[in-house]
């Protein structure tokens, strides 16, 4: 596209041409279309809108906004046939009803760059006589620019120069046709806009077209064009180049390999939303089956903001029964956190959410015969507003100020929308729940609110009885989830085995001192896997590269470590990090992506069951026989995983003489235990006995 950098006057009055105000815009990008030299001017300035002084660089116009509201006045004749309007607008975020003679006919185009967009006005809109153009804001949150506005007396197809180009993806392996996620740029991989695609056959946003598995079309302005096949992180990403010239059709046909192999998996999402019914992002449920089938995800939990959303109606509708599973769920939605819940009944009314109390909330969620209860986002929307904070977490212990008990199956540790610039931030609050002896699995999700975010980029890999996406199980993918089997995915996928035979969520007796963990790192041709670290009790113990593939190969590797656990239990986590994906067709929002296995707990003392760090520090301190100085020796002895879990029992049972200045000398060479000392702890306990 050309872009124009021409000063002049903010005020150009009739009888100047649009091309002339095209002119006269700074930066804007002019889309490859004849000039109309008919355009009729509405407005020639650039109108700030919004309701607070502009902390934006916006020379163009002035930094005190008109108002959030735009009202401008024309006279016309009825129009009998589509005509256009064409906005200069830039930096809108938010939603801006454009309205003619009172009637909604769009919501402003949302993006940051300054750029003309255009907009349909359909057939008999116009007035003979005075007519009236406002812009409004829904939500008055929003500053923008918008002008010069002109009006195209002809239909948008004619305005833009559309032509026709035919969309095809298959599976390379049989050649059907299948749903895939079709991102189209210009030759800067900068997303573009698109029209005229089949209603109710397809998913559209900014550059952004999901397909049912079926042949499909769209149109494209004159242009040169790059596009995209995707299929979730599963499968490869094809491209081709088309040029598009008025008159002729071009044809896009892009063949989907599958990369990696999850045989024995399915891979579930179990956060994501629709406008329909949590009132915000812009996906309605159509689109969300759409999406839900291009991306791959075989099963799928439906969570909208306290309402128990049934998928299986709309999948029927749209012919996509086959690509996956849906289940009934509910974010639910409350002031002490957002709680994920499913399977619920969705002729139910949904769980109570305005309580505050976790242990009364998710008492009510299991009443509804939910299964499995997850935190979400446990650090959203900051971490000092964050419901690991309001309790008070100590990220060293487990241990909550309030002493709230934590009632949850699964928290995430990946979720895609929500940024985390450090990737093992999360993993360290539950490395810390683990040790305090609760039962919590890592969850993987999207958390996708819109068409153009992924769905299924955040995903948990459940270990299923059938590959078949239409026939899984839910009641027993819901028990593997509970009983520690899955492994989460930003990306990457993980899988664990221990000692030849032990998986994710099994007990490893472990002989002769030592384990043998293989781990398996696979990733598409399109993502690069760096790092495979091994930690017990939450304790970076090992670390190797990930010998990915090479480029444009995807990556499927096995890498052996020999781990020696300490003389008492231990649970062992395998994470791997790799870098953060940048495409348009799949952009994480931090600079890395990841994968996670959920424990392999090792019975290292030989007694045939596994315990917690809190119960091997309460069997340590139970042997001393409760002589305070044995206690403190073996507080001392013990390693700090340990160490932290003693201490925190001593602070428990009551009062004990010098107890902060015990635990003060003992931390002053001991990170962890100074970490620990540092956070929130509970009031220590004065017994009846020692009151007297």
């Amino acid at each position: 596209m050309k872009t124009k950098l021409i000063r002049c006057s903010r005020h150009i009055g009739r009888p100047h041409s649009w091309l002339a105000l095209l002119a006269c815009v700074l930066s804007v990008p002019i889309l490859p279309a004849q000039p109309d030299p008919n355009a009729r001017v509405l407005s020639a300035h650039h109108h700030h809108l919004g309701i607070a002084e502009a902390k934006e660089d916006w020379s163009e116009t002035t930094a005190m906004p008109e108002g959030p509201r735009l009202e401008l006045k024309f006279t016309a004749a009825p129009n009998t046939g589509e005509v256009v309007l064409g906005v200069r607008q830039r930096d809108v975020s938010d939603a801006w009803a454009l309205r003619l003679n009172g009637k909604q006919i769009a919501t402003l185009k949302r993006h940051r760059d300054p750029k003309v967009s255009y907009y349909a006005v359909p057939a008999g809109t116009l007035r003979d006589g005075e007519n009236t153009l406002v812009i409004e804001s829904k939500t008055g949150k929003d500053n923008i620019v918008v002008g010069p506005i002109a009006l195209h007396q002809r239909p948008l197809r004619e305005v833009l120069e559309l032509s026709l180009v035919t969309l095809n993806v298959s599976d390379a392996r049989s050649g059907r046709p299948v749903p895939a996620r079709i991102t189209i740029t210009d030759l800067q991989d900068e997303p573009v806009e698109i029209f005229n695609a089949i209603k109710n056959e397809t998913a559209v946003r900014l550059g952004v077209v999901y397909t049912a598995g079926t042949e499909t079309w769209v149109e494209l302005p004159r242009g040169e064009y790059n596009v995209y096949a995707t299929r979730g992180m599963e499968w490869s990403r094809p491209q081709t180049r088309i040029s598009v010239r008025p008159g002729t059709a071009a044809k896009v046909a892009l063949r989907l390999e599958r990369e990696v192999d999850t045989r024995g998996f399915i891979a579930a999402d179990t956060h994501i939303h629709t406008l329909t019914f949590s009132g915000h992002g812009d996906s309605n449920l159509e689109e969300r089956m759409l999406t839900l089938a291009g991306e791959g995800v075989e099963l799928a939990v439906a969570t909208d903001h306290n309402h128990n959303t049934d998928y299986a109606p709309y999948q029927e509708k749209m012919g996509l029964t086959d690509y996956f599973t849906p289940v009934v769920g509910n974010e639910v939605t409350t002031a002490v956190g957002h709680i994920n819940a499913f399977p619920l009944d969705a002729r139910e009314s949904p769980p109570n959410h305005k309580l505050n109390d976790w242990v009364q909330i998710v008492d009510g969620i299991r009443a509804k015969g939910a299964k499995v209860v997850i935190l979400n986002h446990p650090r959203w929307p900051s971490l000092p507003r964050s419901p690991l904070t309001q309790f008070g977490l100590n990220r060293a212990s487990g241990d909550f100020r309030s002493e709230v008990p934590f009632p949850f199956d699964g928290m995430e540790l990946a979720n895609a929308l929500t940024p985390q610039p450090d990737p093992l931030f999360l993993f360290e609050d539950w490395f810390a729940l683990l040790n305090r002896g609760h039962k919590v699995a890592a969850v993987g999700s999207s958390d996708s609110h819109t068409v153009g975010q992924p769905v299924g980029q955040g995903r948990t890999y459940i270990p299923s009885l059938t590959d078949d996406p239409a026939k899984i199980d839910v009641d027993n993918a819901c028990d593997r989830f509970l009983r520690g089997e899955a492994s989460i995915s930003l990306g990457i996928f993980a899988d664990v085995l221990v000692d030849g035979r032990y998986k994710m969520g099994h007990t490893v007796p472990v002989q002769d001192g030592s384990v043998q963990a293989r781990l398996r790192v696979a990733a598409p041709s399109w993502i690069t896997p760096r790092r495979a670290l091994v930690f017990l009790n939450g304790r970076q113990v090992a670390e190797k590269p990930v010998l990915a593939g090479s480029p444009r190969r995807p990556t499927n590797v096995l890498i052996d470590f020999a781990i020696k656990p300490p003389p008492h239990d231990a649970h062992l986590v395998c994470v791997v990090l790799g870098d953060g994906a940048s495409h348009p067709s799949w952009r994480t929002a931090e600079r890395f992506t990841l994968a996670a296995t959920n424990p392999v707990f090792l019975d290292a003392d030989g007694d045939g069951q596994y315990r917690s760090p809190r119960e091997t520090a309460r069997q340590f301190l139970d042997q001393s026989g409760g002589q305070v100085d044995r206690q403190w020796q073996a507080v001392n002895e013990a390693d700090d995983v340990i160490a932290v879990q003693m201490l925190s029992l001593l602070r428990e049972q009551g009062a004990i003489p010098d107890w902060e200045t015990r635990a003060r000398e003992l931390a002053a060479k001991r990170p962890l235990l100074s970490d620990y000392l540092a956070m929130p702890l509970p009031p220590i306990k004065v017994t009846a006995e020692q009151l007297r």
